[in-house]
């Protein structure tokens, strides 16, 4: 009776260990405040209350700090800036202003009069410690590219640009853009090996002066600043689409890596098909890539599977060139299963990664709940960024929806989540529970939108929490949220 009350309180405790193996916090506690740092990113004017801002972008310096590209995320923020960050989540108040760049806006802009909003969506380190800023102006419905850069110290660099800033009148083909014309968006950006900047983006359609047609677009600058007329067709690559009058799904770049060959790979959507293509540094398509330049993974037009996001194509590069990519998959049924796939450095499919292109779907243990509620969405799993840590296992982050009902006011609870993949992309079951972790600080939603893998190997995820500030929480009451992953 005694060995078996023995074996009995065994089970128990190997079950309880086992449960708490399975939803083990993996976050590293020695950074921030017991893994997670947050920071308020408010700039002058102070006396605007919508100026909050999150994390867009993270990208590493060449000592092993962070830089962070902040953007707005309630109206009338202004946000168009970079923060330094120190490996252990903390702002490098050195930097800039208490660890910003100084504020700025459109009407700084050469020949310009209009405040408009400038929103920052990617940040890169350059060789001398200096960092760039892209993103775009955007005024009553007219876009324009913007690009920031300052000095290593934090300040506006008066060698690029006017003053440190390219802020160019809204145009289009020569022609000036007025109201309701649309226009160009950069959303990443990157440097090639001999300094030139490569900017990737949307352009936008409208009417009057404006582009007529959506598509992607790629924009070069020199070092200066000043648009790099021997890249593409007189400094820019364009891929126009029709409409045919009615709305198609959207077309555009959303990021861009410089590899070491000099050449840059791009990712993005077109018609809502995701596609990655391979350009040359001078900006011509590289045909000996995928097939005849490019990775489609649903041809277009084809019905049976359409790929979109949060309007971001996230993908990452390992130490031998193969490029993995994770982006949600929308069929024309109800289901929303994720495609997971690597690819060799040509662009074919890797076949020793995984054992289908596919994810589970979208709840965290993969099943799909015993029966469905009419007017009911179930758990929806955003892929907004992938690294890779030290040790080959891939982290994918982003923000996963909790269900809600059609027709509240509110859409359902937003959590910044991250899955963790083994080298061969199986799931890493000893991340959190079962391969996923939801960093769930106060507040009532929170996103991920970018990760870094650092020197030691381990990886930061960098996005936004919104926090209770005065009473209540909301979209005014924002803050920078990172964690890291061991």
């Amino acid at each position: 009776m005694r060995l078996k009350t023995a074996l009995i309180g065994f089970a128990v405790l190997f079950a309880v260990t086992a449960a708490a193996a399975l939803a083990a916090d993996p976050t590293d506690m020695g950074f921030g405040t017991k893994g997670i740092a947050e920071i308020e990113a408010r700039a002058a004017p102070r006396e605007d209350a919508g100026q909050v801002g999150g994390i867009a972008d993270l990208q590493p310096t060449r000592d092993g700090k962070m830089l962070a590209a902040v953007y707005p995320i309630a109206i009338r923020g202004h946000f168009f800036a970079a923060a330094r960050i120190d490996p252990n989540g903390a702002l490098d108040r050195s930097f800039g202003k208490d660890g910003f760049t100084p504020y700025i806006n459109a009407a700084n802009r050469k020949g310009g009069d209009s405040a408009g909003v400038l929103q920052a969506e990617a940040v890169a380190g350059l060789k001398d410690g200096k960092v760039l800023v892209a993103g775009y102006d955007e005024d009553l419905g007219v876009f324009a590219p913007a690009l920031a850069q300052f000095t290593a110290k934090g300040r506006l660099d008066p060698r690029f640009g006017h003053g440190g800033k390219v802020l160019p009148l809204p145009s289009y083909g020569g022609r000036p853009i007025s109201t309701e014309g649309g226009g160009e968006r950069l959303r990443d950006v990157a440097i090639e090996p001999d300094g030139t900047i490569v900017g990737v983006g949307d352009i936008i359609g409208g009417i009057g002066e404006g582009p007529r047609r959506p598509g992607a677009v790629v924009v070069a600058y020199r070092p200066n600043g000043e648009i790099d007329r021997a890249f593409g067709h007189d400094g820019r690559l364009r891929f126009l689409v029709s409409d045919q009058g009615r709305y198609s799904g959207y077309t555009g770049f959303t990021e861009v890596k410089a590899l070491p060959s000099g050449k840059l790979l791009i990712s993005g959507y077109i018609h809502q098909r995701y596609v990655l293509y391979r350009l040359t540094a001078d900006g011509r398509i590289d045909r000996s890539f995928g097939h005849d330049g490019r990775v489609a993974f649903a041809k277009p037009g084809a019905r049976a599977v359409k790929f979109t996001s949060f309007f971001e194509a996230p993908f990452t590069v390992d130490s031998r060139g193969r490029i993995v990519v994770c982006v949600p998959l929308f069929p024309e049924g109800g289901e929303e299963p994720i495609a997971f796939e690597r690819l060799l450095p040509d662009g074919r499919r890797d076949p020793s990664f995984g054992r289908s292109p596919y994810m589970e779907r979208a709840p965290i243990d993969g099943k799909e709940p015993a029966r469905r509620e009419p007017g009911v969405q179930y758990f929806s799993f955003s892929p907004l960024a992938v690294a890779i840590d030290g040790h080959g296992r891939i982290l994918v982050t982003g923000g996963e929806s909790a269900p809600y009902t059609r027709g509240q006011k509110e859409p359902g609870h937003e959590d910044f989540t991250s899955r963790r993949f083994l080298p061969d992309g199986r799931r890493d079951r000893s991340f959190g529970e079962g391969g996923v972790w939801h960093t769930d600080p106060p507040g009532s939603q929170s996103l991920a939108r970018a990760a870094l893998n650092q020197p030691d190997g381990k990886v930061v995820a960098g996005g936004w929490v919104q926090i209770d500030r005065g009473g209540g929480n909301g979209p005014s009451n924002t803050a920078m949220l990172l964690t890291r992953y061991g």
